[in-house]
């Protein structure tokens, strides 16, 4: 295969968070509810969203989701942000790639002609054909062309923008969530099934005026901790130690609590254990430079570039969501 295909982290090929942090798994905390196998057949050409017309498939989607999974068992409710997060994932896609084309940066059929071509002398050599490809990645040719598209034209725009001036200034602009800096941090947590839509606007509720009490002096966030809180580490005022920026919590915990200044509580946010209140105690300073955290500034820009440009496309585009079929469907063969 040739790069572009070959590689696709840079590009956002698949769901752009880990597996662990979007079911809510932290270390050493495993899930509560039993887990599922894999989904039984379903219609693989209902439409689940439209993004100007163009079709995302139930298919589109479970096969995104299995690539991240690749056949790990999940729970119900875990496979449900799957494919709710993977089906946005493919309507920003197509958003990026309405970008591109208005911007004239979009592969042609001329540009997805030679890559197939590569592909194929590619396989040539390993005594393979298109069609043995195409089976074993479960795509049709159409489906190829598509991803082809995609790949190249994000990558072309990355190439563009993934410069070090870039990496630098945003380094400088989020320098504690890359500079090895260690927090310790506190929280409050509020119980709820994140599968149980009531429970966790409840949760977010109480979280929320827990949190207005605190603000106002009412209460400190230990005292706060100490009557409010659903965590083991109620009776310590919530401290939960020294927490770095990739562990040992999950990563939307984390990403919320690099965002916090000393003594600054969070807005309500919702893992998988619930809803919580953090405070940031005490920071730890780090000294890695951006050069040091090249791919994880890459990766983290990336991400944001995805985003951005996606919100660019956004107001403009006439964008559907679809209910998913009963049971996810399977992937096209």
């Amino acid at each position: 295969m040739s790069q572009s295909y070959r590689t696709c982290s840079r590009a956002v090929c698949g769901l752009s968070v880990t597996f662990a942090a979007l079911v809510g798994v932290a270390s050493g905390q495993p899930t509560a509810k039993p887990t599922v196998g894999p989904a039984a057949p379903a219609p693989a050409a209902v439409a689940v969203a439209s993004v100007n017309g163009h079709m995302i498939t139930a298919a589109d989607v479970e096969r995104q989701v299995e690539r991240v999974v690749r056949g790990r068992d999940v729970t119900a409710a875990a496979r449900t942000r799957l494919l709710e997060t993977a089906r946005e994932q493919l309507i920003s896609r197509q958003l990026i790639l309405a970008y591109l084309h208005q911007h004239q940066a979009a592969p042609s059929k001329d540009d997805i002609d030679v890559e197939l071509t590569r592909i194929s002398k590619r396989l040539t050599l390993e005594e393979k054909t298109l069609d043995d490809y195409l089976k074993a990645s479960r795509l049709d040719e159409r489906q190829l062309r598509e991803l082809l598209r995609w790949q190249l034209g994000w990558q072309w725009y990355l190439d563009r923008y993934l410069t070090d001036e870039n990496l630098s200034r945003y380094y400088e602009q989020h320098r504690l969530e890359h500079d090895g800096s260690e927090l310790r941090v506190a929280h409050i947590l509020f119980k709820a099934d994140p599968a149980d839509g009531a429970a966790m606007s409840a949760a977010v509720e109480r979280a929320t005026a827990v949190r207005g009490e605190i603000e106002s002096g009412k209460l400190t966030f230990s005292a706060a901790a100490k009557r409010h809180s659903d965590s083991p580490q109620a009776d310590q005022g919530g401290e939960l130690g020294w927490i770095t920026r990739r562990a040992p919590m999950p990563e939307v915990f984390s990403r919320a609590a690099y965002q916090l200044q000393v003594s600054q509580v969070s807005p309500p946010v919702s893992t998988a254990f619930g809803v919580h209140l953090i405070q940031c105690l005490e920071i730890k300073a780090g000294k890695k430079r951006w050069q040091d955290v090249r791919p994880e500034l890459e990766s983290a820009v990336t991400a944001h570039l995805f985003s951005w440009v996606a919100d660019q496309q956004r107001s403009k585009a006439k964008i559907e969501r679809m209910p998913f079929p009963s049971v996810p469907a399977p992937i096209a063969q």
